[in-house]
C-alpha cells in the first residue's frame, strides 16, 4: 500500500545496527507456498499488442523470488513476474522511476496520500503540483509503489467515472491488470473495474544515477534497489498472507505503546502518507522496521528516536517462538 518515497527527512542520519534485525524479521516469515504451474518466459508485450489480445485468455507470468528479480534488469521496457513465494502477488520492475512515475503516481495520489483526495482522480496539473509540494518531481516522488489489485480496480473506476484522461503509462498498466486478471472489468462500457481482493501489485526499479540538474535524489544503486524491493515484497505480503497481515496488527497494537504509535503516524504523515488510514500505518510501519535495511531511507534518526529504541521495537515485532 505505501510506496517508499526518495525525500524522508534523516536521509544522512544515523545508521543503525539493525540490519541482522531487518534480514532475520524478512526471512523468518517464509510461509509454505502452494505449487503453482511455472509460467511461460515471456514479458508481457506493449500496449497495442496487449490491448489487441485484452480478451484472449489471461497472460500467464513467470515466478522469480527477490534475488532473482535483483539480477533481472531491463532499462529498456517494463518486466513482469509473479513473486515466487506469493504468486498473488505480482512485481513489475519499471526500467527507470520516471516510467514508474508515470504509470502510479496519480493512483498513490488517490490511494494513500495525505494530500490528495481520496474521492478524486486528480488531473495532470493538480497531480505535478502535488509532486512539487512534497519537493519532488515524477521520477522522485516514490521509489517504489504497492496496492492492493481492488485498490487500483478503485482508480481506474473512478478515472473513468471523473473522465479522467489516462497518460500512455496507466494505459498500458490498466491493460496488463485486465491481461493478468489482477482486475476485471464490470459489465458495461462505463462499469468500472473490480479487483481481486486477495491479489497486489508492487514495484521498483531498474539502476539509475541521479540527475544533476534536478533538487530531488533520483538515484536508485544497487543496496538502495534492494531495500526497495524487500521493502514492497513486505506490503505485498501483508495484501496477500492473512497471517502476516494480522500479525502485524498484532504488533502495532500489543507490542507498541500509544506514544510509540503516534510516532511513527507523526513520522508518515509528515512524509506524506494518510495518518487517516491505520492499515496503512501498520503496514508501513512493519515494512520500515523489519525491511527497509537501506538507513539512507530510514533509520532511527529520521524517527526521532535512539537506535536502540528502534532495536527493541524490531525486536518485538519478530514473531514469538
Amino acid at each position: 500500500m505505501s510506496p517508499l518515497r526518495s525525500s524522508w527527512l534523516g536521509r544522512a542520519g544515523v545508521a543503525l545496527v539493525l540490519g541482522g534485525v531487518v534480514l532475520l524479521g524478512w526471512r523468518m516469515w517464509r510461509p509454505a507456498v502452494t505449487p503453482v504451474a511455472t509460467a511461460a518466459a515471456a514479458d508481457v508485450p506493449a500496449v497495442a499488442t496487449v490491448a489487441a489480445h485484452a480478451a484472449s485468455a489471461a497472460l500467464e507470468l513467470p515466478l522469480a523470488g527477490a534475488d532473482e528479480l535483483l539480477a533481472e534488469v531491463d532499462r529498456r521496457d517494463w518486466l513482469v513476474r509473479r513473486w515466487r513465494e506469493q504468486p498473488a502477488v505480482v512485481v513489475i520492475q519499471f526500467p527507470s522511476l520516471l516510467a514508474q512515475g508515470q504509470a502510479l503516481n496519480r493512483a498513490a495520489a488517490l490511494l494513500e496520500k495525505g494530500r490528495g483526495s481520496r474521492e478524486r482522480v486528480l488531473h495532470d496539473a493538480q497531480l505535478r503540483a502535488l509532486e512539487a509540494a512534497s519537493g519532488d518531481n515524477m521520477a522522485s516522488f516514490f521509489l517504489g509503489h504497492d496496492y492492493r489489485a481492488e485498490g487500483l480496480a478503485r482508480f481506474f473506476s473512478l478515472a473513468q467515472a471523473q473522465s479522467v484522461e489516462l497518460n500512455g503509462g496507466e494505459q498500458r498498466l490498466l491493460d496488463l491488470l485486465l491481461r493478468i486478471g489482477l482486475i476485471t472489468a464490470r459489465p458495461g462500457a462505463s462499469a468500472g473495474y473490480a479487483g481481486d481482493a486477495d491479489a497486489a501489485l508492487v514495484s521498483f526499479s531498474a539502476p539509475q544515477g541521479d540527475d544533476p540538474y534536478t533538487p530531488p535524489d533520483e538515484s536508485m544503486d544497487a543496496v538502495r534497489r534492494a531495500s526497495v524491493l524487500h521493502h514492497e515484497l513486505s506490503h505485498g505480503r501483508f495484501f496477500a498472507d492473512a497471517a502476516y497481515r494480522e500479525h502485524c496488527w498484532r504488533f502495532w497494537r500489543e507490542r507498541l505503546t500509544e506514544a510509540q504509535r503516534e510516532t511513527w503516524r507523526r513520522y508518515l504523515d509528515a512524509t506524506g502518507y494518510d495518518r487517516g488510514n491505520e492499515e496503512l500505518m501498520v503496514n508501513e510501519a512493519q515494512a520500515l522496521l523489519m525491511h527497509t535495511p537501506d538507513t539512507r531511507d530510514f533509520n532511527a534518526a529520521s524517527l526521532g528516536i535512539a537506535p536502540q529504541d528502534l532495536a527493541a521495537q524490531a525486536a518485538r515485532f519478530s514473531p514469538q517462538r
